[in-house]
């Protein structure tokens, strides 16, 4: 795996590291001559001019340095704070900084501290000043996070970006009807590989020949299966410098360059084999982001002024990951590319100014820059790719102002206004290109020709980019006024609207162009007493939408445009004539016939070839996307504060959130949820000190759809038994043969489904501390227990697998299964954490650290992912989390 850093990096961590060395030395050196350095005879006696320039002050600060052990490695309990490994790991921790007392006539100031020094979380802090000249600062973040220690692959050449199958590798397959075998990862069980099958209704017992396929590829596939570590690590610079030009003029430098290396899972989708084949591959991850920022400040005495750059350059170095396809005996090679490199630069300015002691105003403007180019990675499978990169460009502008005001002692009036504008510049092309990496087809329907201005169409998908531009323009007023003493109101109002756009597309892109929404808030504040404190506030907004746009889609598919071969008008043109959207008519069956000959057979959607698109993307009537969807949302937020005497106080509070999606037939119905918190402290003495909290946090939302299923005339299914025609299960409508069914696919109520998703957590906490004479004791436990349900109701119909021509005769030739609730995702947690800390004389101590970290789940999105359980994927064998982890750390401590 490539670790190095860029060259704006590397030159930086080396000048870190060099001011760094010098200030540890400067330090160290100082000390060393203030304890080691024999007394001198007596010098003349300074003057104050000398004893003010010269340094006498040790340094003073925190030593800590010791030795911890990790009883057993999880990368779950070390997710974050590196404790991931089992064994020893170091103990370093240090403050120093210089010992010149405040108030003396040296301005001259630094300080160095680390934290978890022994440690891949390890961050360090040096900083020198001048007070009132200049101040430097230097810090370093190591910042980690694991993923998975659980995640298997066969894959070699994990930490690149190439992946390569084993030699000995061997497709895996079952056996399948016709006496052959078919593609299949669940073949690495044997005893799935080798189980019966249906054929025409009728078990049948694999051959030997289709035996020794399964068990072949299954002995040599699944040894080949090792584990691999998913996670990342980020090493993160920061070098500030601010200079004190003069009382009115400050200049501050930045300069933030970080690198990320490590390893993600990734889902791909090919089609190679010409099905859908999926494999989770460990995607290298190498990338730099160096961020600058420049600043020029000016202070008056009613005035300030601010203009400033900002620079963010994002570089990936590795652009792209390749991996042979498991499902063919070639080891077709297939590439997805990552994250392309880009660069944002920034100008601004602000100013403010104090018009009156109790009236102000500033602004603030802004102008951005945003350029993605890196070039495309194309294969065959894309015929068409009319330019090598795409020249992305955003141009962001930005406008805030904000006027605050006190006309008397007991009111305070704010008004404000934001205005935003991200206007996507990048050039619109069409790219042609096949699903997944499967072979290319050209569509018939659009040749080139006198009547196609945009070309012929060589592959299944000829796409346009859409360059999403919003402009957001924002009123904020509150008003906050106190109607007696202890007592306040606080009332708002917000108005927002927010206009989409792709410039230079061909038709609308916007699923809502333009969205409206209005806030109304009030809060009431009190001090009931000295000891007793109460805030109540409730929001209600309403988003609006004046026009929702069911074809949007179009923008993505510009051949809607263009006439087929065979028809009189585009796509486009039947849609309007007839008033349709994308989905058609919402009518059953009706004998065959189509819109203008051509268009909505059947009353069904509009075919996804006519626009062509490998895809059907139209929506359904009535769907609306969450985000841009006519939305009602009431808010409601609580807080209590009691000092019941000197010793115990406690603090309290609830929330309440309710959205309703009104318009919304489909998609987002409904969300709400409420959380409560409860704290209390009781400080018996000044040596004793004990805490305890609950939260509850519980969240419910509610969605609607439909399994979309196009009319058709079908009375039997193909190669079933003609007579039989009888649905099962379908009280949810009134069809009692499978023809009644198909000519109202579209109708079918039964297809109506619904999902009620509900989050629960409770948590639940205790701290204390204790001090005795030469011992200081902490103490934290937690302890945390989370579900998450989603409860469907519905349901899909499903053909009678033993109605074949070689089963008995069967009376039911389709049943509809109802859907049953998801299982049920259960997290619980809980985290001890003791510290014992023992003085052993003058600034000398022992400290003795202990935790117990464990976690308990069950989540079944696991189980698709284990040996046998999916066709058409490859295993991984990830587990869920797991653990039960302590750790001891012994520590010795000097304080100086």
């Amino acid at each position: 795996m490539k670790t190095h850093l860029n060259v704006l990096t590397r030159v930086a961590a080396v000048a870190a590291r060099a001011v760094l060395a010098a200030i540890v030395f400067v330090v160290w050196t100082d000390r060393a001559l203030a304890q080691t350095t024999p007394p001198a005879a007596a010098p003349p006696t300074p003057t104050p001019a000398a004893q003010a320039s010269t340094p006498s002050n040790p340094p003073t600060g925190t030593v800590d340095v010791g030795v911890g052990d990790v009883s057993s490695g999880s990368f779950k309990a070390g997710e974050y704070n590196g404790l991931e490994t089992k064994g020893l790991f170091g103990i370093g921790n240090l403050d120093v900084r210089d010992g010149t007392p405040y108030g003396s006539a040296s301005a001259f100031r630094w300080r160095i501290k680390g934290t978890d020094l022994g440690l891949a979380t390890r961050t360090v802090f040096a900083q020198v000043a001048v007070q009132g000249k200049f101040r430097f600062r230097f810090s370093y973040d190591g910042l980690l996070r694991n993923r998975s220690d659980s995640y298997q692959t066969p894959y070699n050449g994990a930490g690149t970006s190439t992946l390569m199958l084993p030699s000995t590798w061997l497709v895996p397959t079952v056996a399948a009807t016709g006496g052959a075998n078919a593609v299949s990862a669940r073949g690495l069980v044997t005893a799935i590989g080798d189980a019966p099958y249906l054929t025409a209704g009728a078990l049948v017992t694999p051959t030997s020949a289709q035996t020794a396929l399964v068990n072949a590829a299954a002995s040599a596939d699944v040894p080949l299966f090792h584990t691999v570590d998913l996670a990342t690590t980020r090493h993160r610079y920061d070098a500030a410098f601010n200079l004190i030009l003069n009382p009115q003029w400050t200049f501050d430098a930045e300069f933030k360059p970080e690198h990320k290396d490590g390893l993600k899972p990734m889902g791909t989708v090919t089609e190679n084999t010409g099905s859908l084949i999926s494999t989770v591959i460990p995607v290298l991850i190498d990338n730099d982001t160096n961020q600058i920022s420049l600043n020029l400040t000016f202070k008056g005495q009613k005035t300030f002024a601010q203009a400033g750059y900002y620079g963010s350059f994002f570089k990936n170095d590795a652009t792209s990951m390749s991996w042979q396809n498991w499902a063919t005996s070639t080891g077709t090679t297939n590439t997805i590319t990552t994250e392309p490199s880009n660069n944002f630069n920034q100008f601004s300015a602000t100013g403010g100014v104090n018009l009156s002691p109790t009236t102000k105003l500033v602004a603030n403007g802004s102008y951005a820059v945003n350029t993605q180019n890196d070039a495309y990675i194309t294969n065959p499978t894309e015929p068409v790719v009319p330019v090598n990169s795409l020249n992305g460009r955003v141009v962001s502008t930005a406008f805030n102002a904000k006027f605050t005001t006190r006309p008397t002692k007991k009111l305070n009036l704010t008004a404000a206004y934001k205005y935003d504008n991200r206007d996507n510049q990048t050039a619109i092309n069409i790219y042609q290109y096949a699903d997944a990496e499967a072979a290319p087809v050209a569509n018939v329907s659009f040749p080139a020709g006198s009547t196609n201005a945009l070309g012929a169409v060589l592959a299944q998908n000829a796409n346009a980019n859409r360059p999403y531009s919003k402009r957001v323009n924002q009123f904020t007023f509150n008003a906050d006024y106190a109607v007696a003493k202890g007592q306040w109101i606080k009332a708002g109002y917000d108005f927002e609207a927010i206009d989409r756009s792709c410039p230079g597309a061909w038709i609308a892109c916007a699923d809502a162009p333009v969205t409206h929404e209005r806030t109304l808030r009030a809060e009431w504040r009190t001090n009931l007493s000295s000891a007793l404190a109460a805030r109540v506030s409730y929001a209600n907004s309403a988003r609006t939408v004046p026009a929702y746009n069911e074809n949007a889609f179009l923008a993505l598919v510009p051949y809607a445009n263009v006439i087929p071969v065979g028809a009189t008008m585009s796509a486009l043109q039947a849609m309007n004539l007839y008033g349709l959207a994308g989905y058609g008519p919402v009518l059953g069956y009706n004998g065959g016939v189509f819109v203008d000959n051509f268009f909505f057979p059947s009353n069904n959607a509009l075919p996804n070839t006519l626009y062509a698109n490998n895809n059907r993307i139209s929506e359904l009537p009535g769907m609306e996307r969450y985000y841009v969807a006519d939305r009602n949302r009431d808010k409601v937020r609580t807080l209590l504060s009691w000092q019941a005497s000197d010793q115990i106080s406690v603090q309290g509070g609830v929330d309440l959130t309710r959205d309703n999606y009104p318009d919304s037939i489909y998609g987002l119905q409904h969300a709400k949820g409420w959380a409560a918190n409860l704290d209390g402290t009781y400080t018996p003495t000044d040596t004793l000190s004990v805490n305890v909290f609950y939260t509850h946090d519980n969240q419910q939302s509610t969605s609607a759809g439909n399994t979309y299923t196009a009319n058709s005339n079908a009375s039997t299914i193909t190669n079933g038994q003609a007579a039989v025609t009888s649905l099962s299960g379908n009280s949810c409508d009134s069809y009692t043969t499978l023809q009644q069914r198909n000519n109202n696919n579209k109708l079918d109520p039964c297809l109506n489904w619904f999902a009620n998703m509900l989050d629960r957590a409770n948590t639940l906490g205790l701290g204390m501390s204790k001090k005795a004479e030469n011992l200081e004791l902490t103490g934290n436990f937690s302890l945390t227990r989370a579900r998450w349900d989603n409860n469907v109701i519905g349901g899909n119909w499903a053909n009678n697998l033993l109605d074949g021509t070689a089963a008995p005769p069967a009376t039911i030739i389709a049943y509809f299964i109802a859907a049953t609730p998801l299982p049920t995702v259960v997290t619980n947690s809980a985290e001890l954490r003791l510290n014992a800390k023992y003085a052993l004389g003058h600034g000398q101590s022992l400290r003795v650290a202990y935790a117990y970290l464990r976690m308990r789940s069950n989540d079944f999105a696991y189980d698709g992912m284990q040996f046998g359980t999916l066709s058409a994927q490859l295993p991984t064998n990830e587990q869920p989390f797991n653990y039960g982890v302590h750790v001891i750390g012994v520590s010795y401590v000097v304080v100086f």
